[in-house]
């Protein structure tokens, strides 16, 4: 690959490129915050609500207790926040309602941190069926978190007509020369 082409693909001058990068840069700068800020606010209300699962013989700590660095926490939040981002932006390039992809996105996700993670922690013994409810609280925070990326999307002109550029022309096919 030449520089030229890498260049011009960071650029944002790349043909299969969706969105302008003015309206992704300002959606994904307006979606971060507001997905790291949901995410905070239902691990709080899980902790202050005393409806965490027991993590405890799992992996040994709970988030934010044990020795567990905050910034670690946070890390792990922030990582969250940018994966359904871009799953949102890969859903939902390939057309449609943003709401249907956002959800789509949002639940797409939840089945790795839900039932996935709870099929996981089940062969670690009986403790795991308590992570069952938790696992449905999950599907309330991807929903929200899909409703938030819908919302974020419509805020950041995402889905106006000029926030995506027009397909280019295919080149014409000269005529078949005729038959003799």
């Amino acid at each position: 690959m030449t520089i030229s082409r890498a260049l011009s693909r960071l650029s944002g001058r790349h043909p299969r490129l969706r969105y302008h990068p003015p309206t992704l840069r300002r959606f994904v700068l307006l979606a971060l915050p507001l997905l790291l800020l949901l995410i905070a606010l239902f691990n709080l209300g899980v902790e202050v609500l005393g409806l965490a699962a027991d993590t405890g013989p799992l992996v040994g700590w709970k988030p934010g207790r044990a020795g567990v660095p905050g910034a670690y926490v946070v890390g792990a939040w922030a990582l969250e926040a940018l994966a359904l981002t871009a799953l949102f932006l890969l859903v939902d390039a390939r057309g449609g309602w943003p709401l249907t992809n956002a959800l789509a996105a949002a639940w797409i996700a939840w089945v790795f941190r839900g039932p996935l993670l709870v099929l996981t922690a089940a062969g670690f013994g009986p403790r795991a069926a308590g992570w069952w409810p938790l696992a449905w609280r999950w599907f309330v925070l991807y929903t929200a978190a899909g409703l938030t990326l819908a919302v974020a999307a419509r805020i950041a002109g995402l889905h106006r007509p000029g926030a995506r550029p027009a397909p280019r022309p295919r080149p014409e096919t000269p005529p078949a020369p005729p038959a003799a």
